[in-house]
This record gives structure tokens, C-alpha cells and sequence, in this order.
């Protein structure tokens, strides 16, 4: 190297050390034009270009210096980072791995890599490079926050606690170490701690940004909007231009009914940019979020009266009328969104909802058909067919299971990784670990079936993991949570970056207790993150998924041949699930129609959107044969007149008396309960039986009449009811079915005999059972494994006639069962 370019670089070195970008990019300029093979002038005008936002420009002096020299570690790692910021996600990683080979121990090179794992969302790897970070010696306070980071985005919260306190014992001046501990003890609802943390930051920075946004965050949390409001405001003064300050300073100023101040407010995002109608829908979306129905009904519906085109904001408020179960609004809400954009999904999906809350399946598929055509790859419309069909008594099990598959080959199988684990070990007889992924860990129906058994398991042979997908946790989460091994919180985990957590965890068999219901996560499920994968309580149905090896039943010849299903079934021995959190409510003497002297009286307190067409057809030939008899129904809106008329007209036309029917909006869970105290006999629908009801309904002391169907939610009714000892209400086709359910409310000291210390035998049955639950599933889990291990083997012995494939292998497993 001349003595001239030395200089020049040495000169421009100094310059970009001042950012003063005008004169060290001249300088770096005149270095290449005399030397153009002077690699270190190229990253320096790297460094120029990236200095003053030109990222496009830096990426290509970056790559021209790396070629230059490519054994050069810094410029791999400049050239990686540069990428990944422009989106070229993929590339960027290749030349951070690059930088890594050639400096294995530059805590520089491997934090940037961690960042470019975190950019393809790849969060596990990015924690096990930041645990090598902080190995090495003389670990800093910001590399245990980036592992913090990356702890808590992978739900596991307790290792992020201690990587954060870690990091303020190192420094405890450092402020971005306080304010990700104050973040994360908010997070776990740990308010003293966090109100701790934010007093030290405080001390720290008391005029920060993030410290009055941290302040506000914290008194929301408690509920004290007042205060929140007042440090939302300190923080949007010193930030004027973050919109989601102001947008958080809004928010507390409606709440605290503070109209003045929250136009001010607004009429500053609106400065900054923002719509009327826009601030209304992102005030709107929050209350949405935070289930605060009323205030999101009323941003929304003025969201869209100032701006009637703006999709979102119907989108959202169809939400909202469809949770609040104003059923006239959301027809109408749909009609006007699709007027305005024909193809809009959501509008037809709302509309399909709509369609099923009355009971009209038929109509509910054909607009979901419609969907699926102009979108062939949505996933929610799949689900809603799914859900549709096995409600539908049009449908058959055939047709479910074609639909299923389906969604299988056009969202499920592209993302099936194809790992065969290899490495795992094939001991049929060791510890096995389990995971369980729900989003309903909480005071949930599913949490009712889950927390009975789960302190039973033998822990010694099941290492418990459950994944919890959802945000907030409730005293039932934390009842259910001393009872696993590990924790994870996994919501907002990318499908990837979650797949990747399982397999880390070595997941023998993950069970996926949600399917298609809120909160489910099956494009993760869909990448087969485990060996053995089942499915168990959330749709009650098949997934149709090539990546689901089984799904649990209950013991029924009809449901173990498999016709109806994907998966391989694998019965429980005694019942499909044991009961928990039924109410304490006593049982009223007698027949309640002697007691209280009102008509025999049959209810379904199932979801009217579970009485189908020949539901209605059965339930009405029934109440026309016993015309002084009552019926008693449960639907959203069931106290809307126009509602109540449709329902009723859905009777009439089979000759039903109106006055024979009595409708019901949802009761809280006590009044719920002491409704059975009215209902002398059940009635279950068909083909989608009473699950969760069903069980309430016999504690409750009444029994009950069932049709059992093709699949599986349509054999539940069976189950339930033959556990309980009443074989007699199982009807066997249509004309049974009506004929049980009359001649009991004839013969009513037969009746009276069936209800006669139901409780107890209840009790006494198998439905009631934790321990027997809780065996019968660890069984369950040991046969899969065992032929799992066994499958194993057989693929890794060399075939005379050609390879074992995964499909021989499936079909095999299906003859076994």
C-alpha cells in the first residue's frame, strides 16, 4: 500500500469518526480511484452511505470490499446486517454466518447474528447465540438484555427475569436493563416488582420517553386511568411526533371522559397525519382488543360514519356486533361492507357466522364456498367450513373429511418439514416429555377437562411442557401451572420460531388442544415439530392434517373404524375427557314441571347454532305430539324480537305452536346453572352434540336424549350418557329418538327413576375420574411411543423390495389400530 493511499485513508478514518460524511466520503473516493482493489476505502464508503440512510448503496461498497478481502470478518458482518435491514433476509444471514467462521469469539459478530435471526424470526436460535455471548468473558449488560429479549420472546419469562436482573447487577446504571425489567414484571402482572423497576428508572432518567410511556403502561395495567393518562401526557410532550404515545394518550383521555383533552389529543395524531376516521378505528381496535365492547362499538360506529369507505373499521365492527351478539347489526353491517367490496372475505365470513348463530348452515356453506373460491388459500374460511359442516345435518362425515383434506394440501402440507428425528432416543421405556398447546389455560371450557387429570400424571414417567398461547393468565392458569414441568408463553411466537422451541425441547408427543378454535396454532402444528402429534378436546373433529399422527376418542366401534378422520384414532379406554369446575348449584326435589306446575319442559342450553335443520325437524315433531309441553332454547340475540321471530318461524313451519317455545339470551354461569332446576328433560342436537353441557346437564340431575351420528362431536351425546348408566337415551334413528323423548314425558315415573340420584352416580362414574384419567392417558401415550419407536426401526432395516415410505409407514398404522 503507497504511502498517498495510507494517508487518505487515515484521513477519511478520522473524518467518518466525527461523522462528517461529506468529507470522509470525498477522501474514501479518492482512495479507491487510485487504488480501486483498496478494499478498506470501499467499506469505508460503506460506512458513508449507510451514515446518511442510503442502505441500498452501503450493501453494494460492503459487498465489493468483502470480495476484495473475504476473509475480512467486519465486512461480512456490515455487509449481513445492511441486508437484513432492506429485507434480504436470507442473504444477510449467509454473510453473519460467514463473519462467525472466521471470528468465532467476536461478541460484535455473534450479537449481529443473533439480530439477523431475530429478523427471519428465528428467535431460538437467536437465544442460543446470545447464551455463548455472555459465556465468554466479561459478558456485558446489554448482551443479557438481548438475551432477555429473546427469552421472553419465546415465553419463557423466568429466563428473561433472570437475564434482565443480571444485566441491572452489572450495570445498574443502564437504563434499557431497567426498562426491560419493568416491561417483563408488567408482563408476568407482577406490579410491585415493576413499580420498583420504574422507580429506579426514575432515579435514573426521570424525563425519559420510555420512562413516562413505562409509567403509563403500568398504571393501566392497575386499572388507573387517571394516573395513566397524566404520564401519557408527559411522555407525548417530550415525544410530540410517536404517534403510538399519542394514540395511548387518547385512549386514556376517553376512558377518563375527558372529551376536551382527547380531541386535542386527536387533533394532534391528525397533525402527524393521521384520519378522523382513522384515529376513531384505532381506537376502535384497542377497546376491541381489551374487550371493552360499548367504547369499541361507539369509535367504531363513528369511524365509519365520518369515513364510509374504510374497510378496517367495518371489518372491526363486525367483530364487535358479532361479540356482542347484536345479530340484526351484523347482518347489516356485512351487507354494506360487501356492497362496497364484493370480494371483502371478512364480510363474507361475518355474514357465514351470522348464518350459523340462526341455525342456517346451508346458507352459512354456500357463502363460505363462495369465499373459499375467491380466496383459495385462506385459512379462517377452511376453519369455518369445518366448523360449519359439523353442525350441518346436510353434511356427512365424508364431506367434512374432504374438506379437511383439502385445507391439508393447499395450507397444512407446504409447511411440514419433513424431520424424522433422527437423533432422538428410541427408548420405548424412558421418560417421555409431553407438550400440551392451548391458548386456554384459564378459566376456559377446555381448561375444565385439562386441570382435573393434569396433577395426576406420573412425573416420574412424563416430563410435563405446556405452550401457552395467549396473554393474560387468570387463577386457573396459575392452579394448572404448578403442575408443569415447563412454561412456556408462546403467543406472538412466530409458526417458525415456535416449531423451532418444540423440537429444542425435544417434544416426544405434542397434543394440540385447540385445532380450529381461537387461539390455535396449527400452521405451527403443521410443521411437525414433534414425533408423535395429537389432537384432543378443541374441534371436536378431524384436522384433515398430514402432520397429525392421532386423534383421541372416546371408546366407540363407530369412531375407532377411522372412516370419518385423517388421523389414526386412539380410544381412551373410559370416557373422552374428565370434568372439572362444575358449579356447586343444589339440585331441586322432584320433576320440576309437578314442582313448580308449569308444562313438561325439554330445553337444549346448547348454542342454537348446534340445532340444525333436522334438529328442528325431531325437536318439533316432538312438541306436536305433546302440544302442552314447552321447549326452552339458548341464542344470540334471544332477546331480539326480529331474532326470536325467525327462530320461532323455523318451528312454526313444522307445526309448532309458538307459545311452545322460549327463548334465551346467555345467563351468567349461576343463573345458567339453576336454569336445569326448569328443565324436567334434555334434548341433545345433532349432528355437533352437547359437549360441555352435556356433562353440566347430568351433575345437574337431568338426563337427556341423543341421536349419535358419523363423527366424532356427533357421538358425544353417547358417551356421556353411557357412562352415566342411561344406555335408554341413546337412540339408535330418527323415529326412536322422538319416541324416547315422548313416552318420558308420558311415563314420568320412569323419569323420575333416570333423574333419581344422577349426581352421585355421576360422581361415581368414570366422568369424575382424575386419577383414571390421568393413567388412561398415560397409557395412551406410552402405545403411541412404542410403536413410534417400533415404526422407527422397522424404516431404518433395509427392505427387500424397495424403501419404507412415510405413506406405507401411515397406512400400517391404521391397520394396527
Amino acid at each position: 500500500m503507497s504511502i498517498k493511499l495510507k494517508q487518505l485513508l487515515a484521513k477519511a478514518g478520522k473524518a467518518l469518526d466525527k461523522m462528517d460524511y461529506t468529507s470522509a466520503g470525498a477522501l474514501f473516493e479518492q482512495a479507491v480511484t487510485l487504488s480501486p482493489q483498496a478494499h478498506r476505502g470501499w467499506y469505508g464508503l460503506g460506512e458513508v452511505a449507510s451514515g446518511i440512510g442510503q442502505a441500498d448503496t452501503a450493501a453494494s461498497f460492503f459487498g465489493h470490499a468483502a470480495q476484495l478481502q473475504p476473509d475480512n470478518a467486519r465486512y461480512h458482518q456490515r455487509l449481513g446486517e445492511t441486508l437484513g435491514r432492506l429485507g434480504q433476509v436470507k442473504d444477510g444471514l449467509a454473510h453473519l454466518r460467514a463473519a462467525r467462521r472466521l471470528a468465532p469469539r467476536d461478541t460484535g459478530v455473534l450479537c449481529s447474528l443473533s439480530g439477523g435471526y431475530v429478523k427471519a424470526g428465528n428467535w431460538h436460535k437467536a437465544k442460543s447465540i446470545l447464551l455463548e455471548v455472555v459465556r465468554m468473558p466479561h459478558p456485558q449488560a446489554a448482551h443479557y438484555c438481548l438475551l432477555g429479549l429473546a427469552c421472553q420472546c419465546l415465553g419463557e419469562l423466568d429466563e428473561a427475569l433472570t437475564a434482565f436482573k443480571k444485566a441491572t447487577s452489572l450495570a445498574p446504571h443502564y437504563p434499557d436493563a431497567w426498562v426491560s425489567l419493568c416491561h417483563l414484571y408488567i408482563q408476568k402482572n407482577v406490579l410491585d416488582k415493576a413499580g420498583d423497576a420504574l422507580h429506579t428508572l426514575f432515579t435514573l432518567v426521570p424525563t425519559a420517553t420510555s420512562t413516562f410511556d413505562l409509567a403509563g403502561d403500568l398504571a393501566l395495567t392497575r386499572g388507573d386511568t387517571q394516573e395513566a393518562a397524566k404520564f401519557f401526557k408527559q411522555a407525548a410532550d417530550s415525544a410530540p411526533e410517536q404517534r403510538d404515545i399519542q394514540s395511548k394518550l387518547a385512549i386514556t383521555q376517553v376512558m377518563n371522559g375527558d372529551a376536551l383533552a382527547a380531541i386535542d389529543t386527536m387533533e394532534r395524531l391528525h397533525a402527524l397525519g393521521a384520519s378522523d376516521d382513522w384515529i376513531l378505528e384505532k381506537l376502535g381496535a384497542v377497546f376491541t382488543l381489551k374487550y371493552w365492547t360499548p367504547m369499541a362499538r361507539e369509535s367504531l360506529e363513528m369511524a365509519v360514519e365520518r369515513n364510509p369507505d374504510n374497510i378496517d373499521a367495518w371489518n372491526l365492527l363486525l367483530a364487535v356486533y358479532t361479540r356482542s351478539g347484536e345479530s340484526e347489526k351484523v347482518r347489516k353491517a356485512a351487507d354494506t361492507l360487501l356492497e362496497k367490496d364484493p370480494d371483502n372475505i371478512a364480510a363474507m365470513l361475518h355474514l357465514a357466522t351470522w348464518y350459523n348463530d340462526q341455525g342456517r348452515h346451508d346458507e352459512a356453506l354456500a357463502l363460505l364456498d363462495r369465499a373459499r373460491t375467491r380466496q383459495p388459500s385462506a385459512h379462517t374460511t377452511y376453519s369455518k367450513t369445518l366448523w360449519t359442516l359439523v353442525s350441518a345435518s346436510s353434511a356427512s362425515a365424508a364431506d367434512i373429511l374432504s374438506v379437511a383434506r383439502a385445507m391439508d394440501e393447499h395450507i397444512f402440507r407446504p409447511h411440514l418439514r419433513g424431520n424424522d428425528f433422527a437423533d432422538r432416543d428410541r427408548n420405548p421405556e424412558r421418560r417421555l416429555r409431553i407438550g400440551w398447546l392451548s391458548s386456554d389455560m384459564r378459566r376456559h371450557p377446555v381448561s375444565a377437562f385439562v386441570q382435573p387429570f393434569l396433577p395426576h400424571l406420573d412425573r416420574e414417567r412424563l416430563e410435563i411442557f405446556v405452550y401457552y398461547n395467549f396473554s393474560e393468565e387468570d387463577a386457573i392458569t396459575r392452579q394448572i401451572k404448578q403442575h408443569a414441568d415447563h412454561w412456556r408463553t408462546v403467543v406472538g411466537i412466530g409458526d417458525d420460531s415456535l416449531a423451532d422451541l418444540i423440537e429444542g425441547d425435544e417434544i416426544d408427543i405434542l397434543v394440540d388442544l385447540n385445532g380450529f378454535t381461537d387461539g390455535g396454532r396449527t400452521d405451527m402444528v403443521a410443521r411437525k415439530p414433534a414425533p408423535i402429534q395429537a389432537s384432543w378436546l378443541g374441534f371436536p373433529g378431524t384436522s384433515g392434517m398430514t402432520a397429525m399422527d392421532y386423534i383421541l376418542t372416546p371408546p366407540d366401534p363407530v369412531l375407532e373404524k377411522g372412516e370419518w378422520c385423517s388421523e389414526t384414532p386412539w380410544p381412551l379406554p373410559d370416557c373422552y375427557g374428565v370434568r372439572a369446575d362444575i358449579s356447586e348449584a343444589a339440585i331441586a326435589p322432584g320433576l320440576p314441571c309437578e314442582r313448580l306446575q308449569t308444562p313438561f319442559t325439554f330445553a337444549c342450553l346448547n348454542h342454537f347454532r348446534k340445532a340444525s335443520e333436522k334438529t328442528i325437524e325431531l325437536w318439533s315433531r316432538i312438541l306436536v305430539r305433546l302440544p302442552e309441553a314447552r321447549m326452552i332454547l339458548v341464542a344470540i340475540g334471544g332477546k331480539d324480537d326480529d331474532t326470536i321471530r325467525y327462530f320461532t318461524g323455523q318451528f312454526e313451519r313444522h307445526g309448532v305452536d309458538p307459545r311452545q317455545l322460549a327463548f334465551r339470551g346467555y345467563a351468567p354461569r349461576q343463573q345458567y346453572y339453576e336454569s336445569y332446576n326448569e328443565i324436567d328433560l334434555g334434548l341433545d342436537p345433532f349432528p355437533f352434540n352437547g359437549g360441555t353441557t352435556g356433562y353440566d346437564s347430568i351433575w345437574m340431575g337431568v338426563p337427556f336424549v341423543t341421536w349419535p351420528g358419523e363423527h366424532l362431536c356427533a357421538r358425544m351425546g353417547k358417551a356421556i350418557l353411557e357412562n352415566a348408566g342411561l344406555h335408554e337415551l341413546v337412540a339408535d334413528s330418527a323415529e326412536a329418538y322422538v319416541d324416547i323423548a315422548v313416552r318420558l314425558a308420558h311415563d314420568r315415573e320412569r323419569l323420575k327413576a333416570l333423574r333419581a340420584g344422577l349426581r352421585e352416580r355421576m360422581l361415581a362414574s368414570p366422568l369424575l375420574d382424575a386419577p383414571r384419567m390421568a393413567r388412561n392417558l398415560e397409557t395412551a401415550f406410552r402405545g403411541m411411543w412404542r410403536r413410534w419407536c417400533a415404526e422407527s426401526a422397522e424404516k431404518q432395516t433395509p427392505a427387500t423390495n424397495g424403501a419404507t415410505t412415510d405413506t406405507d409407514a401411515k397406512t400400517r398404522k391404521q391397520r394396527q389400530a
